[in-house]
């Protein structure tokens, strides 16, 4: 009698790879789409400037989303991005700017970014403290930082902002190659290079298996603590970063930059695919959930449509993606 192979038995129909391949890919398809329609039907959409203020606009936002994708992935997540990118803003400009309400030391800007990237770490050091070594559920851990992170910015300037920082500092955005801006050759860098982290090395292929099942990760040797810190230190990295990229495109800061920005960038992010419960997702979905909701957001702008519909719009989108990803978890 004959008996089919093992590997036959294991074949996934071809209606079901489909589609999988659809829910796996679901954000560049309906980003194809919307902006397919925007070009049909939105009279100024269509142009190469406005393509370039789309992505330009998701850079800080995207590069966040990075911090918050890594932790996700973990199992984790670090709400303090928001606060710490804001801190970084002002304390950078803070440090580096001739305003009234400025330290004056006018210090290279250079140094005041390794400054507040430096910040970001000790910050992501202290919430990897909190949820390691005390095992405290990392959303409250990150809530009370974004809290506390907040608060320190307004203590420093009095609640005033800074302004009139030195060209030198301006530099990373004011520079042109193509026409297009520096910063979103270094978005797509870092989204380059994390990607290959997490893809191709043995930290990024640890991040997963902790995110999926954290005790089997133990059980095959991986050193689940110190992952952990890392990906949180990586986070404070990210955000602090930001926070000196948003300083040097506004020529200053305020108590309240990078305000809002923590749920467009988990938007994004579960937009993009990454699971709320760990252990799936990645970079390129996530490019793809930022310049779904940036090219939303553009569009609505040329419409002059309010504002709070874009929230209702990315709200929807976001509920969309919770959806498929239970559809996920049931396909695998």
């Amino acid at each position: 009698m004959h008996k089919e192979s093992p590997k036959k038995e294991m074949e996934v129909p071809a209606n079901k790879q489909v589609l999988r391949w659809v829910i796996n890919n679901v954000v560049w398809i309906i980003l194809i789409v919307i902006v397919l329609a925007f070009s049909i039907s939105i009279e100024g959409f269509v142009s190469i400037r406005n393509y370039i203020n789309i992505v330009y606009h998701s850079v800080f936002i995207g590069i966040l989303a990075i911090a918050i994708s890594y932790c996700l992935i973990s199992g984790n997540l670090d709400l303090s991005v928001e606060s710490m990118a804001g801190f970084g803003a002002i304390f950078s400009a803070w440090l580096c700017g001739s305003s009234t309400f400025a330290s004056g030391y006018l210090i290279n800007p250079y140094l005041g970014l390794l400054i507040v990237v430096g910040i970001g770490a000790l910050l992501g050091l202290i919430n990897a403290f909190f949820v390691v070594r005390l095992n405290i559920n990392s959303f409250l851990v990150t809530l009370s930082t974004y809290i506390i992170v907040r608060g320190v910015a307004v203590l420093l300037t009095g609640g005033q902002g800074v302004s009139r920082l030195p060209d030198s500092f301006r530099l990373i955005d004011t520079i042109r190659l193509l026409d297009i801006p520096l910063m979103v050759y270094l978005m797509f860098i870092l989204y380059g290079f994390f990607q290959f982290i997490l893809r191709s090395n043995r930290f990024g292929r640890h991040i997963y298996v902790i995110g999926g099942n954290p005790t089997a990760a133990y059980n095959f040797g991986i050193n689940v603590n110190a992952t952990i810190v890392k990906v949180f230190v990586l986070s404070g990295i990210l955000a602090g970063f930001t926070g000196w990229l948003i300083a040097a495109r506004t020529n200053g800061a305020t108590p309240t930059s990078a305000n809002g920005f923590l749920f467009e960038t988990l938007a994004a992010v579960i937009i993009g695919g990454v699971s709320m419960t760990g252990g799936v997702g990645s970079l390129p979905g996530v490019i793809g959930g930022v310049l779904l909701l940036s090219s939303i957001h553009s569009a609505l702008n040329i419409l002059a449509i309010s504002p709070f519909v874009t929230e209702v719009v990315r709200g929807s989108l976001v509920l969309i993606a919770i959806v498929l990803d239970s559809l996920k978890r049931v396909l695998r």
